[in-house]
């Protein structure tokens, strides 16, 4: 995407929040963007097409922030868990409101099923960004309740942002995260003891394809936290065993991409791997993900 497509994507976007998709003409968009009216049907043949692609852009945009979160090694689980939320509280806030409007507009042009497919595809990668944080903080302990917190804290999300547009309320970023994460550690004490009330198949909304969705959201997690063990054994100059570990994680690393996670070779690597005490978090996590993986299969 060159810098004229996403001045029009950017200027398209705030457009359309304040006067709604049908209220906005192509002739107001390319006078704010200061192009000509062929540079904008280069990019997009109408303006629901520009529309589209917004919708697409927001998404791509989400996951990709999402991804340097899990990716940053500096940061701890925990703060993890809490940017993630926050990512996804002004994720929803900020587009929401242009969603509806462009999905409306949609749904009366094409029909409800591909929009609804794409609100569905949308909430279940919101639920996995979700499930993937909990599980890298809290690891076994939440196995029977994890989609009963993930139910918990998509409502308290959509609760502050309901408070906010109804009351004119403005929450800090901060003051959000931090106050799901204590309902979170509160309700664990109280949850991990009870039967789940709330399934996975409750809250996904591609109910047929719930299990090979979740099995891939669970793979890549492995991959990443194989890939995140990797950067903290290179960082860390005072491990005696430092390139022998860095070998181990590499044999793990091809053991995973063949998803051989019931092999001895996985078990031994591992073994290793946790007898180094400033690792053994880290890897008590990567078996926790082997273990479910493996009983999959």
């Amino acid at each position: 995407m060159d810098e004229k497509q996403k001045n029009i994507i950017d200027v398209g976007r705030e457009c359309f929040n304040i006067k709604g998709l049908q209220a906005t003409s192509i002739d107001e968009i390319v006078k704010k963007c200061k192009i000509s009216k062929a540079t904008f049907y280069k990019y997009f043949s109408t303006k629901e097409d520009l529309a589209n692609e917004i919708l697409l852009y927001s998404n791509k945009k989400f996951l990709n922030n999402a991804k340097k979160i899990d990716d940053d090694s500096k940061i701890n689980n925990k703060e993890k868990l809490k940017m993630k939320i926050i990512l996804i509280w002004e994720y929803l806030l900020y587009d929401s409101k242009l969603n509806i409007e462009i999905i409306e507009k949609f749904s009366e042009c094409k029909g409800e099923e591909p929009i609804s497919k794409f609100k569905n595809i949308r909430k279940n990668k919101i639920l996995d960004e979700y499930y993937k944080s909990l599980e890298a903080v809290y690891g076994k302990d939440i196995d029977k309740v994890i989609w009963e917190l993930i139910f918990l804290i998509d409502s308290l999300v959509h609760e502050f942002i309901l408070i906010m547009r109804l009351k004119d309320e403005k929450f800090e970023a901060d003051f959000v995260g931090e106050y799901v994460i204590r309902v979170i550690d509160i309700n664990i004490e109280k949850l991990k003891d009870k039967e789940p009330m709330i399934k996975k198949t409750d809250i996904y909304f591609l109910v047929d394809d719930v299990e090979n969705k979740l099995y891939s959201a669970e793979k890549a997690l492995f991959l990443e936290k194989i890939k995140n063990l990797k950067e903290i054994i290179k960082k860390d100059d005072n491990l005696i065993n430092q390139k022998k570990l860095i070998e181990a994680v590499n044999k793990l690393q091809e053991e995973a991409k063949t998803e051989s996670y019931n092999s001895l070779m996985m078990d031994a690597l591992l073994a290793f791997l946790e007898k180094e005490k400033s690792l053994k978090e880290e890897v008590s996590i990567l078996n926790n993900l082997k273990n479910k993986l493996g009983d999959e299969i």
